[in-house]
C-alpha cells in the first residue's frame, strides 16, 4: 500500500549485523597483515645486507667478504661503525695493500669496528668505551656544543642505520688501534725524547696513565726554544717542573674535531689553570702554542704534539724573576 514501510524482522536485523561484523574482522586482519608486511620488509635487511644497500660502503663490504666476516655479522647483534669508501680513501696505500695480503690482520681491523650489542646514538656518552670483538677497547666522545660523535679519532657522519640484528654508524675514518697508553706514545716517539726526560726527571710518569686524558705534548723543538737559562732553572724545581708539565695535561679527551674556537678547558695542575684553545682556518692553538700532529689516539686517551712549552702565570713570572 502506499506510504507503508517496510520494517525488517528480527533474522533480518541479526544477518546485517554478522555481515556488517565479519567485514569489520576482515578489514581489521588486512590491516594487521599489511602492517607485518611493512615491518617485515622494514626489518628484513642483516647488518651485512644492510651494508650491501648502502652505495658508500662498498669498499667496506668488499674487504667484510675478504676477510671472511660475512657470516660472523649476520649471527648475534652488533654495532658497526662503518668507515665509508671516503674513509678508507684515507689509508696510506702501502697499509691497505698489506691488509689485503693479511686476512688475519684485516680481519682483527675490522672486528675492531664492531660491539656486541645494538647501541643507537642516543645510548651513546661521553668518555663511553667499549670492547670490541677484536678484543680491544674504544672509546666514544658526545660534544655537546657541536653536537659530534666521534669514536677514537674518527667523527660520525650518519648514525643510527637499522638492521635486523643491530645498529650501523657510518664515520669518516678508518679506525686503528692505539699502541699503547700516552707513557708509551711519549716513549717511542724520538720528537719526544726532551718532554719524556722532563717527565722522568719530575718522576710523575704515572700522571700520564690517568684515563681519560688529553695531552698537549711539546716537542723537542719546543723545549729548544726555550731559554736555556729558564729551562735549566724550570728543570732544578721539582714542584714548578711538575706545575709546567702537568699544566699540559686535561682531565678529559680532546679530539679535534670536538674542539671550539675560544674553549677554556682545566689543566690538572694544582690550580686547574685553563688553557686557551683556538680553531680557526689555520688550525689550532693552545695558548701560543701550535698544534703541530693532532689525535694521535692512545688507550687512555690522546696526544696532541705541540710547538712551544705551555708555562703557567705563575711560573713564567717566577722565571721572569731569575728563579727568585
Amino acid at each position: 500500500m502506499p506510504g507503508r514501510v517496510s520494517v525488517p524482522n528480527h533474522h533480518t536485523c541479526t544477518s546485517m549485523c554478522l555481515m556488517k561484523s565479519r567485514n569489520n574482522r576482515t578489514t581489521t586482519m588486512l590491516y594487521f597483515a599489511l602492517t607485518l608486511l611493512l615491518v617485515n620488509q622494514c626489518y628484513s635487511a642483516d647488518i651485512v645486507d644492510t651494508l650491501v644497500g648502502k652505495p658508500i660502503a662498498s669498499t667496506l663490504v668488499q674487504l667484510v667478504q675478504k676477510a671472511g666476516l660475512v657470516d660472523t655479522l649476520k649471527q648475534g647483534t652488533f654495532t658497526v661503525f662503518a668507515p665509508t669508501d671516503a674513509a678508507f680513501n684515507k689509508v696510506p696505500a702501502a697499509t691497505l695493500t698489506s691488509l689485503l695480503g693479511d686476512p688475519q690482520a684485516l680481519g682483527d681491523l675490522l672486528k675492531y669496528h664492531v660491539v656486541v650489542g645494538g647501541y643507537r646514538s642516543r645510548d651513546l656518552t661521553n668518555e663511553q668505551t667499549f670492547t670490541t670483538v677484536a678484543g680491544d677497547k674504544i672509546r666514544v666522545n658526545v660534544y655537546n656544543h657541536n653536537g659530534i660523535v666521534t669514536v677514537n679519532v674518527a667523527k660520525v657522519t650518519d648514525a643510527d642505520e637499522v638492521a635486523d640484528n643491530g645498529f650501523i654508524h657510518f664515520i669518516d675514518s678508518v679506525i686503528m688501534p692505539p699502541e699503547g697508553s700516552v707513557v708509551t706514545a711519549v716513549s717511542n716517539d724520538p720528537d719526544l725524547s726532551t718532554l719524556l726526560s722532563a717527565i722522568t726527571k719530575a718522576g710523575i710518569a704515572n700522571d700520564f696513565l690517568s684515563d681519560p686524558l688529553t695531552v698537549f705534548a711539546p716537542t723537542n723543538d719546543a723545549f729548544a726554544r726555550i731559554d736555556s737559562n729558564d729551562l735549566n732553572r724550570l728543570l732544578a724545581s721539582p714542584e714548578r717542573l711538575i706545575e709546567t708539565l702537568k699544566y699540559h695535561e686535561v682531565p678529559h679527551t680532546l679530539y679535534s674535531k670536538g674542539m671550539w674556537n675560544h674553549e677554556y678547558p682545566k689543566s690538572t695542575d694544582s690550580h686547574e689553570d685553563r688553557l686557551h684553545i683556538r680553531v680557526n682556518s689555520d688550525g689550532v692553538t693552545i695558548n701560543n702554542a701550535k698544534v703541530t700532529t693532532a689525535d694521535i689516539s692512545v688507550t687512555n686517551g690522546v696526544v696532541h704534539k705541540i710547538d712551544h712549552v705551555l708555562i703557567p702565570v705563575r711560573v713564567a713570572f717566577w722565571l721572569r724573576l731569575n728563579g727568585k
